[in-house]
């Protein structure tokens, strides 16, 4: 009997931490992991203008953008069956409507478990989001487990790029934190850090703990995490590249994180 509930418990948790891996809350609605968008090569996108602004024409740009097109229903399909799960109507294949749901909700789906299918649309000027695909988006990022390591963005030090999107996922030892510690930063200036940015999330993907967004030619101060995982994502547009950012992080024990004697190689 004791062995049995061991079992469960042990079942139970990795279902938990399979879901921790997949969805999160972002600002009070359920969100997929970068983790699974990769896999699934399927991902969704909104306008920056906000939730339900695109044409079907503007759809098309936003997942060339990314060297991307729009996901098919198929690709959407697969996708939703490895737990990909977006509570907003979007754009895909041939000028078709909807989005896909893993678990029923009232507010989300009507209670439905598949693709929530509005059919293909006759009006291409209705505005909603828009469901793309790229299999071979991780062109440049990955994922870090070493103590010390020194990241780049593409081509660094000639400039990067355009139409670049890159995710380092770094994952230390459990009490132990990261800390970076920019050497170069040359990024395109604009207001907002609109068009070429580095992000830094202070978790394991891009849905909870924005920590900043950076671009310019200043270097951006160190920064500590809280935990032992951080996300750093590089995105640049269409036009105007710049030298680009290169930076280490190092592991930090988190009992003496206040230690100011950590030496930069």
């Amino acid at each position: 009997m004791i062995a049995m509930h061991i079992l469960f418990v042990t079942l139970t948790l990795g279902f938990v931490l399979k879901e921790t891996r997949a969805w999160g809350y972002k600002n009070g609605v359920l969100h997929n992991s970068i983790w699974l968008e990769q896999a699934a090569g399927v991902y969704h996108r909104e306008s920056r203008k906000g939730r339900y602004q695109l044409t079907y024409k503007e759809a098309i740009a936003v997942c060339k953008f990314e060297g991307g097109t729009l996901a098919t229903y198929d690709q959407l399909e697969a996708a939703r069956k490895i737990g990909f799960h977006v509570c907003s109507a979007g754009w895909f294949h041939k000028g078709r409507v909807g989005y896909p749901i893993v678990k029923p909700g009232v507010n989300c789906g009507f209670g439905k478990v598949g693709i929530v299918d509005y059919g293909y649309r006759l009006n291409k000027s209705e505005r909603w989001d828009v469901y793309c695909y790229n299999p071979n988006s991780k062109e440049c990022g990955g994922v870090h487990t070493d103590p010390i390591k020194v990241l780049q963005s593409p081509g660094f030090p000639e400039e990067y790029p355009d139409d670049q999107i890159c995710y380092w996922h770094i994952r230390l030892l459990y009490g132990q934190r990261i800390r970076l510690h920019f050497l170069e930063f040359d990024v395109e200036d604009d207001t907002d850090c609109l068009s070429d940015y580095l992000e830094i999330y202070d978790s394991y993907d891009d849905i909870m703990g924005f920590a900043g967004r950076y671009c310019g030619y200043e270097l951006p101060d160190d920064f500590l995490s809280t935990g032992n995982v951080m996300t750093l994502k590089f995105r640049s547009d269409s036009s105007v590249s710049a030298g680009g950012f290169q930076l280490q992080y190092i592991a930090v024990d988190d009992s003496v994180h206040n230690n100011d004697t950590d030496i930069y190689v």
